[in-house]
């Protein structure tokens, strides 16, 4: 059985999308936002892709194909110093650029940054802020976006093609975040349709550098999570709260920042020799698994 296959891969998809939707639109459509049920319920929907794909990955993977997936979770090794410092470096210029086009040049509202605050306060606070950023967002997200999809969707589409359909299908999984209140998106939409628009392709242009970064270390799941962990920590949670204006402009200079790295990806022969050569060892380390398995 190649647990590689295209049913594998819908099964992740559907499950989690309906998953998540449900479980999201649900307070919305009840009512219930806001309150401690509808809270539950729409937190729940949130650990849709990583409870999907462990369950799948426990269930369809041979031994040895689940133990490469852990070591890539969970590697620090693999993952490395240089990237994770080199993510942190270009979401601190996107948030400095940002910030002085919006406040020196446009003249919006400087943002709160209420956590800096607390944490000149109580510095030990920085350790329960990094647990905050790990789990809203890469913990309970990239054990399936990254860990699960992603390789299969390379095999069948190519760096930029598997990074843009990701890209886009992990944008709309947010819909619910659209209608509930707190959220970024909703307050997105509140500012203007096209503002909460913007952040589709904002989303899948992030995800070509998440996927730089994964084939970057050796397909290092880590250091995925890493680069969405960093980049939900510098361009908004530390910063919060701050203005739709203020948020619009760090997303078109988020945009330019990527497109910069999409381009950089399409041209580089270097980066295209790294690609073969991981999709390469997919494949090979695909077989080897089936023939253990068959054995």
């Amino acid at each position: 059985m190649n647990y590689t296959n295209n049913r594998y891969l819908l099964t992740f998809f559907s499950i989690t999308l309906l998953w998540t939707w449900i479980c999201g639109f649900l307070p919305a459509i009840l009512g219930i936002t806001g309150t401690t049920p509808g809270a539950f319920l729409f937190y729940f929907g949130g650990g849709a892709p990583s409870v999907v794909a462990l369950f799948l990955v426990f269930f369809t993977y041979p031994k040895a194909a689940r133990h490469d997936y852990f070591c890539r979770c969970f590697s620090l090794r693999k993952m490395g110093w240089r990237w994770p410092v080199l993510i942190f470096a270009l979401f601190t210029l996107v948030v400095t650029v940002s910030l002085y086009i919006g406040v020196y040049i446009l003249g919006y509202e400087m943002p709160g940054m209420n956590f800096i605050s607390i944490i000149v306060k109580k510095p030990y606070m920085v350790f329960i802020i990094f647990i905050l950023s790990l789990i809203s967002g890469p913990l309970n997200e990239e054990f399936g976006w990254r860990g699960f999809a992603l390789d299969k969707l390379f095999i069948r589409f190519g760096f930029t093609g598997a990074s843009f359909i990701l890209g886009f299908i992990w944008a709309i999984w947010h819909l619910p975040w659209y209608f509930t209140p707190g959220q970024a998106q909703y307050n997105m939409l509140q500012s203007s349709f096209f503002n909460a628009f913007l952040f589709i392709p904002s989303c899948t242009l992030f995800s070509v550098v998440v996927s730089f970064v994964y084939i970057k270390t050796g397909r290092s799941i880590l250091a995925g999570a890493s680069v969405h962990m960093i980049s939900n920590l510098l361009t908004s949670q530390l910063i919060a709260p701050y203005t739709a204006e203020i948020g619009l402009v760090i997303r078109y200079t988020s945009i330019v920042f990527y497109m910069a790295i999409l381009i950089y990806a399409l041209k580089s022969k270097k980066f295209k020799n790294e690609f073969k050569r991981e999709i390469s060892a997919i494949k090979t380390d695909e077989e080897q698994y089936l023939s253990l398995h068959n054995i």
